[in-house]
């Protein structure tokens, strides 16, 4: 007899965040976007949290091999991608009263790039008269300090040097310090001395001659300002203008992966000259289909040797839509709960979506892990035999997406947001539908800003109930307080049908 406890106690499904993922290489889902990205159509990747930005770029670091097109591009991070972001450690170290403007910001992350672009691209070059002449003029205007072998450091440097050129002092707070000559910091007082397209043409000259190219990768940006929107803003404008400045070089590409969330916010606040070039170079936002995401979670599964073994009598062909739905099936309850929208994987997709209609391999696996867990428990205490060859429950999915839940409100919206706990806790216990008295009611007069950014971070969306609109928090984030479905107010009599009747708990 099978012993499921012992399948459920070894099953491996790999780890939730990308970097420490172990079994990403072999269970990767190719994306179209990751296809936008190799033939160098987009250089700015767009996905919610979770959504899989970061699985694209370790594919491609780890597995190079995979993609023929990668063979003469040598990548360079210059973020860290893993631990704390390094950037974090600067820009909370700059004092509030001296932290620079988005375009001291941009003079900064230009620097940065260039020096980056070189280091990258020096080892990889020949040594011709036209490189030993480019390596003089970089020398010249201190683009590379000799200190800066750190990304932190080179990241200072150039902050430094962009505040230098504006003949003003960076005020670092105590306990900071970063020791550069003055004579490598300064270029004739101004970013205008440092001939920035003409040296950025040179390096993508230099390595057309030896048919090489650059990737520069920025990863993990929206943790480089926690906790404080208006200086996130700054960077990341400063940012992404640097980014418009020098994303036309075939040869030194920047390649970005930013939440959406965050970059529309940033593009969203204004003063933001050939902002159609930056958006022309971002790709649509990551999002994962039905199957797309079931094809995940199987392919996670049928990497464990007991998995393999305990489905080898049943002989189904996991290469197909229909195979993976039936393998599927033998491990999971067809059905999770009554009524026509129960059917059992639909009725998880839909309970981790939020408000922006996005659901992630990232909670998608959190559910299952975290199902796999409580069964363990349950089947231990409660000596519980699952009958026919499922490995979980009904009642335990449900208790497992109500966790996810939870712990997403915690370490995704209260972690990133605090200071909209008091308004989201304020739904602990109501209704799902409101209207703009009960908004109001709950929210305070300054009830039309928070809801604005509350649907920006997926926490209610618009949507017409029997005709009325209404303002619905969805059932992932339901699930976290206590919210039951409903109208918070009265909807009247009407014969019409709710056009999202089929979302509704019975």
């Amino acid at each position: 007899m099978v012993n499921k406890t012992s399948i459920l106690r070894g099953l491996e499904l790999g780890s939730i965040v990308a970097e420490q993922d172990s079994l990403l290489s072999r269970c990767f889902v190719r994306h179209p976007v990751l296809d936008e990205l190799l033939f160098d159509r987009k250089d700015i990747v767009l996905g919610a949290k979770g959504a899989g930005k970061s699985a694209l770029w370790k594919e491609i670091q780890d597995s190079p091999e995979k993609y023929e097109i990668l063979q003469d591009i040598r990548l360079h991070p210059i973020t860290n991608p893993s631990g704390d972001p390094e950037f974090r450690d600067i820009l909370a170290a700059i004092s509030q009263e001296s932290f620079p403007d988005p375009e001291e910001l941009r003079v900064g992350w230009r620097l940065y790039f260039l020096a980056q672009f070189w280091r990258a691209a020096k080892p990889i070059l020949e040594n011709t008269w036209e490189v030993i002449s480019l390596e003089e003029e970089m020398r010249k205007y201190g683009i590379v300090a000799e200190s800066d072998r750190s990304l932190k450091l080179a990241f200072a440097y150039a902050i430094s040097k962009a505040r230098k050129l504006k003949n003003l002092e960076i005020k670092w707070l105590e306990g900071v310090s970063f020791e550069f000559s003055e004579e490598s910091l300064q270029a004739g007082g101004s970013a205008v001395a440092i001939p920035f397209n003409d040296l950025m043409r040179q390096i993508n000259s230099a390595l057309s001659q030896v048919k090489k190219r650059v990737w520069l990768i920025l990863d993990r940006l929206d943790e480089i300002v926690l906790g404080d929107e208006e200086r996130e803003n700054i960077v990341l404008k400063g940012l992404l203008l640097a980014f418009r400045d020098m994303c036309d070089y075939p040869n030194a590409r920047i390649k970005i992966f930013l939440r959406d969330d965050v970059y529309n916010r940033v593009t969203s606040i204004g003063h933001f000259p050939a902002l159609t070039h930056v958006r022309s170079k971002a790709t649509v936002p990551i999002r994962w289909e039905l199957e797309d995401l079931r094809h995940l979670v199987i392919l996670r599964f049928l990497a464990n040797h007991s998995i393999e073994e305990y489905l080898k009598s049943k002989n189904i062909d996991a290469q197909t839509s229909d195979g993976r739905k039936n393998i599927y099936y033998y491990l999971f309850p067809e059905k999770i709960d009554k009524g026509r929208a129960a059917e059992g994987f639909k009725w998880i997709v839909d309970r981790i979506t939020d408000g922006n209609d996005i659901a992630t391999p990232r909670d998608l696996l959190s559910v299952v892990d975290t199902a796999r867990q409580y069964q363990i428990e349950q089947m231990e205490r409660e000596s519980l035999e699952i009958p026919g060859e499922r490995l979980f429950t009904e009642d335990t999915l449900k208790k497992s997406v109500r966790k996810v839940a939870k712990d997403n409100l915690e370490t995704r919206v209260f972690a990133e947001y605090p200071d909209l706990r008091q308004s989201i806790s304020a739904f602990s216990g109501q209704k799902a539908d409101h209207n703009n008295d009960t908004l109001k009611s709950i929210l305070g007069d300054n009830w039309e800003d928070i809801l604005l950014r509350l649907e920006r971070v997926g926490f209610v969306y618009s949507r017409t109930k029997k005709g009325v609109p209404v303002w619905t928090i969805p059932f992932f984030y339901s699930f976290a307080l206590g919210i039951t479905r409903g109208s918070a107010f009265d909807l009247g009599s009407t014969d019409l049908v709710d056009e999202d009747e089929d979302f509704l708990e019975s």
